[in-house]
C-alpha cells in the first residue's frame, strides 16, 4: 500500500538505510522512525524496481539467473502492497521485508 506522500531519496544513503531497516527487528526502533524507514524504503524500491526488471528482460527466460532476478522483482511488489500493520512488531517486520527487497532488487543476497 502506498501514501501518496512523495519521497525524497536524494540525500539519503540507501545503503545505510537496508542496513538499518535489516536491523529493524532486533531493538525495535520507534514507531515514527519505522515510518520514516518505510516511506524512504518504499521510494528506494521504486527506484530500483524498473532497472531490476529491465535486467530480468534482457536475461535468457527461465534460467537461473533470470528466476532470482525476477523473483526479487515479483517479491519486491509484493511487498509494496502490504503495510506497517497495528504493531510496533508488525512494523518492524514489514521495514526489514521492504529492507531485503531493496538488497534483492539490487542483485545481492541478504
Amino acid at each position: 500500500m502506498t501514501t501518496g506522500r512523495t519521497h525524497n531519496t536524494a540525500a539519503v544513503d540507501t545503503q545505510g538505510l537496508i542496513e538499518e531497516g535489516l536491523a529493524a527487528t532486533g531493538i525495535l526502533p520507534p514507531y515514527e522512525r519505522l515510518v520514516e524507514l518505510d516511506q524512504l524504503l518504499r521510494a528506494a524500491i521504486d527506484t530500483l524496481l524498473p532497472v531490476a526488471q529491465a535486467t530480468a528482460d534482457r536475461l535468457n527466460r527461465g534460467t537461473p539467473v533470470w528466476y532470482t532476478r525476477q523473483k526479487a522483482v515479483d517479491e519486491a511488489r509484493q511487498a509494496l502492497d502490504g503495510d506497517l500493520g497495528i504493531g510496533l512488531r508488525s512494523a518492524a517486520l514489514h521495514v526489514a521485508e521492504l529492507a531485503r527487497c531493496c538488497y534483492a532488487l539490487q542483485g545481492r543476497r541478504s
